[in-house]
């Protein structure tokens, strides 16, 4: 996995010298053929000569979702969560004819459907967090993504307050929801998903970590992303190799301008920042 815009502050990165603030664009390149979440700046950190063939997108704010980004990006496919499918398909084709570049399929994903890309498999979970975007009078929902290959399951999580309970038994890590009791539950299909850890886990932390931050309805923080990484872990619903982290990106105010190094110094153990352009293998 790359990180090609994280939230945590990258140095070198030309947009964060105009504005140190800012908020970076959170997107990352697993195996160098899959992306999730693109914009322009993102382009700075694709490695030379990659060529990705398929982009999953969380949900249609522009600080994830660009499509002039998408098109120029050469991708094939471009996923997105089935309540705004049609209203991608349309900003996709207008921005191709645009560019007269060709326009990449867009595929409409329901939450709970696993599809496999590049050798990897993809389901779509619900986020909470909310873009007011209306399609055909339907509200757009916002994904989190469990992707899996061989033995890894990742779950990528931006942007979201806290799981919900929806998603945590589509991808199994529920701890309600045991060996014993699964049989109860299992009539929902696709729905709730046998009970299976996690081994890797990349969460936001964009709340500001203080009782009147309002964006706590639809973000997380830092103690927020540590609760639920100590809670998953106690009932072994993550279960990391031994010495990897919990990765945190799209990072508060407060540690946007600092560098990597320095926020790491100041988080709970077993967490670290997701530095712009840092490269890891997950298990």
């Amino acid at each position: 996995m790359r990180f090609l815009g994280s939230g945590a502050a990258g140095w070198n990165s030309e947009w964060l010298k105009k504005s140190p603030h800012m908020r970076r664009q959170s997107s990352v390149l697993l195996d160098g053929r899959v992306l999730i979440d693109f914009t322009e700046c993102s382009f700075e950190m694709l490695p030379e000569g990659s060529r990705p063939e398929v982009l999953f997108q969380t949900h249609s704010h522009g600080d994830h979702y660009n499509p002039t980004a998408a098109v120029k990006s050469g991708v094939k496919r471009i996923y997105v969560q089935e309540t705004w499918a049609s209203a991608a398909r349309e900003d996709i084709e207008r921005t191709a004819q645009k560019l007269s570049l060709p326009a990449p399929e867009v595929v409409a994903l329901p939450f709970g459907k696993p599809v496999d890309e590049c050798g990897m498999r993809f389901t779509g979970v619900p986020a909470n967090h909310s873009t007011s975007r209306v399609t055909d009078g339907v509200l757009e929902r916002a994904s989190l993504y469990l992707v899996e290959k061989g033995p890894a399951r990742l779950l990528y999580a931006v942007d979201t307050g806290g799981l919900m309970g929806d998603a945590a038994r589509m991808i199994g890590i529920d701890p309600h929801i045991h060996r014993d009791n699964y049989g109860k539950y299992s009539k929902s299909g696709s729905y709730v998903a046998e009970p299976k850890a996690i081994t890797a886990l990349v969460m936001e932390a964009t709340d500001g970590d203080s009782d009147d931050d309002f964006r706590q309805f639809v973000h997380s923080s830092v103690q927020n992303v540590h609760r639920i990484v100590q809670m998953l872990k106690k009932h072994k619903r993550y279960s990391p190799p031994s010495g990897q982290c919990a990765y945190i990106t799209h990072l508060g105010l407060k540690y946007r301008a600092w560098p990597s190094e320095q926020i790491d110094a100041e988080l709970p153990e077993g967490m670290r920042s997701a530095g712009d352009g840092l490269e890891v293998v997950l298990g």
